[in-house]
């Protein structure tokens, strides 16, 4: 005789999907279900906290977040100038680093500079493109500075200034001005040592000095 079987459930046959899966209990498919809205719930309120803060701070928390811009552009900076005397030293060749841009408060304009090998002048720096270089020149780097709102801008009082490849000096000193509006400034003033020296004539960064 053949085994008997139970006739099926007139439930499970009309909607075969709603029969559980064999070893999953309708139980703990409403715990992770909740859990997972409890996760979202969660993120939801993070969120919120986060932009209350945030509208509570207001300026102040602009103005950190300015400050930090404008110490990372001024290490930036004194990050070059170290690498301009350092590939002048090690290659015994001098190294240029030549300032351009413009000064227009033209959207998109700025300031920007190049480190090259070759005569002075020997390179040109763009905003908008890369370097152009003539033929007894090669560019090492090139830096811009395009003018924002909430953006460094860096300025020199010196053409360009050359370190040489003996003993890496500069021909000529001057300082670099590394600004952003509405916080402050910091000065690179290089000296004819190739030596750098950073102070901030605003108290700008606690961390430096004030320019004397």
């Amino acid at each position: 005789m053949p085994p008997s079987t139970s006739p099926a459930s007139p439930i499970s046959a009309a909607f075969p999907g709603s029969a559980h899966p064999p070893g999953v209990h309708p139980a703990s498919r409403r715990a992770r279900a909740s859990a997972r809205g409890l996760s979202l719930i969660e993120a939801m309120v993070s969120i919120a906290l986060v932009a209350l803060v945030a509208t509570l701070a207001g300026p102040d928390l602009r103005d950190w977040l300015w400050r930090q811009r404008l110490a990372n552009a001024a290490q930036a900076v004194l990050g070059d100038l170290q690498l301009a005397r350092s590939e002048a030293i090690q290659g015994a060749r001098n190294v240029i680093l030549r300032f351009g841009g413009d000064e227009s408060a033209v959207a998109g304009s700025g300031r920007c500079y190049v480190l090259h090998t070759g005569t002075a002048g020997g390179c040109d720096c763009h905003v908008d493109a890369p370097p152009t270089c003539r033929a007894d020149a090669q560019a090492i780097k090139q830096v811009r500075w395009v003018r924002e709102r909430g953006q460094a801008e860096v300025t020199a009082n010196v053409p360009s200034m050359l370190f040489s490849g003996r003993q890496g000096t500069v021909s000529v000193s001057g300082t670099i001005d590394v600004r952003l509006t509405g916080i402050g400034s910091v000065h690179h003033i290089v000296s004819i040592t190739g030596r750098v020296r950073s102070c901030t004539p605003d108290g700008a960064l606690n961390r430096l000095p004030r320019c004397a």
